[in-house]
Parts: C-alpha cells; structure tokens; sequence
C-alpha cells in the first residue's frame, strides 16, 4: 500500500507546468496565496488544521505547478513584464533594440535605404569586397591567417572547431570566440576587413558596437558562406508555462548552417 503512495502522486505531476517548465512567477504567487490561507485558517480553526492544510497546498503547487486554476494563463497575461525580467521567464526585447542596431548600421555606411524601397541594402562596393574576401576563406590555413591578422596572434596557435555548441576558434588552447555556424564565422571574418576598407564609421564603433554591427550584416548575406544555397528568414512563436517569446532565425536554406538566432 505505501509503496504504491509515490506513484499515485507521480500521477498527479503536470510536466507541463513542473520540472523546467515550472513557471516561476505562478510558483511564487501561489505560495503566497497558500501562506495567507494557512494564517487565516490558524486564525478561524487551529493551528494543527492550518498545518496540515499547508501540507496539502504545497504538494499541490509542488506536484501541480499551481493551487488556484488559471494562474499560469492569468500570469501571462497580466503579470508586468518587470516581474518576469526578475524571474528570468521571458526575454523581452530591449527598448528601441532594433532601431539602435540599425542606427549603428547605418553609421558605418556600408548599409543604404533600398532605391525605390522602404528596406536596407548593402552599399554595393562593399557588397562586393564582402563577397570576394569570402571566397578566399575556403581553406582551413587562409582562416587561421585571416584570424590571426585581425587579433594580432600567432595563426600557428590557433585553432578551429565545429562542435554542437557552435563554431570555436582558440588560441593556446583557449576559448577566445564562438559563432552559431561556421557559415556565421566566415561572414564575420570577411567582413571585418571590408569595413576596414569601405566603412568610414567602422573604426569610431566600441569593440562591443562593432560585434553589433558583424552580427547584424549577416542578415543581409545574398549566399550562404560555406555551401552557397539562399538565406531563409524564420520566425515562431514559442509558448512556455508563463510567457510568449517569438523565435527568430535567419538560416542556410541548402546546409541549415545558422546565421542569427534570437528570441523577442
């Protein structure tokens, strides 16, 4: 009889508002609910009663993700976005996010209104060089150059790897730089240089504005960098216990190497 007590309250489990789906901030407004109702019902019964009832409350919340009905769809729904900043359960975008990367784009001259269209192009001299350089990345020894050119270090001690946690380049050994593909890598890498040459902003941008701006060019890329197919833009919306986040992407469509990745 005991040993079949785990398993019926295993029963009772959600995995859809447990575990890593536990919304936080549901988990908090009902363990604040269960300890007014308990001090209450010490007030109005005993203290036993209340005890035993703080029991129940908090295995439901453990075991049900909540004690009142709804509160994962009403915390979604009317929770200030502040709250869930502080809870960690939803990325919010930056104010002005997208404009300030766009600014930073345009500050470079390398990026234009689009003649007779309300988008951005690529200036066409750059566009260009960007292209060239990165056809002369194709070899494993011309990166290593290419990288040890623009960090100031020893191509002999650096080394490239494509692992499941992205592109890596180290040095010595270390860590000194991840991409989401390799096909982001080489956009980056060729594309430092060629602002060098065509960016007459370039130089003035902080190293963490300059990042901004590589990461941003790669939405504007005509080919992918290693195997050559069009660029796809993609965009979902990913529900979770307490939150709504839109997904966006910007891939390889022939080898589905990753360009940008980022949640809203």
């Amino acid at each position: 009889m005991l040993a079949s007590v785990p398993t019926t309250l295993e029963s009772l489990r959600q995995p859809e508002y447990t575990g890593d789906n536990r919304c936080v901030p549901c988990t908090a407004v009902n363990v604040s609910i269960a300890v007014v109702l308990t001090v209450l019902l010490s007030v109005v019964l005993t203290p036993h009663v209340a005890t035993v009832a703080f029991a129940i409350f908090t295995a439901t919340i453990y075991f049900r993700g909540y004690l009142v009905p709804k509160t994962p769809t009403l915390t979604k729904r009317y929770l200030p976005e502040r709250v869930h900043r502080l809870f960690g359960t939803h990325t919010a975008p930056e104010p002005d996010g997208h404009d300030d990367v766009e600014s930073l784009l345009r500050s470079t001259d390398v990026v234009v209104d689009c003649p007779g269209e309300d988008d951005l192009c690529l200036e066409s001299a750059f566009r260009d060089a960007w292209r060239e350089r990165i056809a002369t990345l194709e070899s494993e020894t011309n990166r290593l150059e290419a990288l040890a050119r623009r960090l100031a270090l020893e191509a002999g001690e650096l080394a490239l790897e494509d692992s499941t946690g992205g592109y890596l380049a180290q040095y010595e050994g270390d860590r000194i730089g991840i991409w989401p593909s390799e096909a982001a890598f080489l956009a980056d890498l060729a594309a430092a240089p060629a602002l060098d040459e065509h960016g007459s902003g370039w130089q003035d941008l902080t190293a963490d504005e300059q990042g901004v701006v590589l990461t941003g060019l790669r939405a504007f890329l005509e080919a992918c960098p290693t195997c050559g197919g069009d660029i796809d833009g993609k965009e979902e919306t990913v529900e979770s216990c307490c939150s709504t986040a839109t997904r966006m992407a910007v891939e390889c469509e022939g080898c589905g190497a990753q360009l940008l990745r980022g949640t809203a």
